[in-house]
């Protein structure tokens, strides 16, 4: 089992939640068996006093957010990360299990000597699908190794991202508010910036939440049937070539 890492004073665990307290359980137990310390903020978006009186209990020593209303998995990170005082922050879902160290020097490192890397994620890098881990470069950086994405690897992906990741806290205040834009849209915006994403190698989180979604009351409800998801993919091309206002 590898040795556990201080999480770096400059460096703030942002973790947004939506009710799933045995998910939210899971990853802060094995992200702090490999991060020691640290300093916490988590927003629930549940807007269940019930929920939100179980996280105070559980957690008394993070500085929670909440809300009488869903308001989004975006205005949530906007509830967390206009807080954030340190010059980095690390977005943390609550349905992922670690199986190791975040490599934080490194990482900070990286973001500190490439500033077109917007986003360092800490995914197992096995998890994205192989024709875009194709579009990617390798990087060794003191022994750590990355990939780096290509800026043309998909039209919105990999600017940035929600999954578990570092990111400078100038990032946000040079985009916010985030609830302006869904999650792509946003990361397409970062790319057309200039940004990229880069993967920690070989990436110490695993995602834990298949079937168990939150909806987001921000995002249409996703297709079903064959054909509604053939017109989804329509919509979606015709999105990417410049020939509609949204993806939906």
């Amino acid at each position: 089992m590898p040795e556990p890492r201080a999480v770096p004073p400059e460096v703030t665990i942002c973790i947004t939640s939506c009710g799933r307290l045995d998910l939210l359980a899971e990853t802060l137990a094995t992200f702090r068996a490999h991060n020691t310390g640290g300093i916490y903020h988590l927003s629930d978006d549940s807007a269940d006093p019930a929920v939100a009186a179980e996280i105070r209990r559980l957690y008394p020593e993070m500085h929670c957010h909440f809300s009488d209303t869903r308001g989004g998995l975006m205005r949530s990170i906007d509830r967390l990360y206009s807080g954030v005082t340190t010059p980095y922050l690390f977005h943390l879902e609550d349905d992922w299990a670690f199986s190791g160290p975040v490599d934080w020097s490194s990482a900070i490192v990286l973001l500190s000597t490439r500033p077109a890397i917007a986003n360092i994620s800490v995914r197992a890098f096995e998890e994205i699908k192989p024709k875009w881990r194709a579009k990617s470069d390798p990087l060794s950086l003191d022994g750590q190794q990355y990939r780096i994405m290509h800026a043309a690897s998909h039209p919105e992906f990999f600017g940035w991202s929600p999954n578990p990741g570092l990111v400078r806290t100038a990032l946000y205040h040079a985009h916010a508010p985030f609830a302006r834009y869904l999650p792509d849209q946003l990361s397409g915006i970062i790319k057309a910036a200039g940004g990229t994403m880069a993967y920690q190698l070989p990436g110490v989180a695993r995602h834990i939440g298949h079937g168990r979604n939150a909806p987001d009351p921000t995002m249409p409800a996703r297709p079903r049937s064959k054909i509604a998801k053939f017109i989804r993919k329509i919509k979606k091309d015709l999105y990417y070539l410049g020939l509609r206002r949204d993806p939906f």
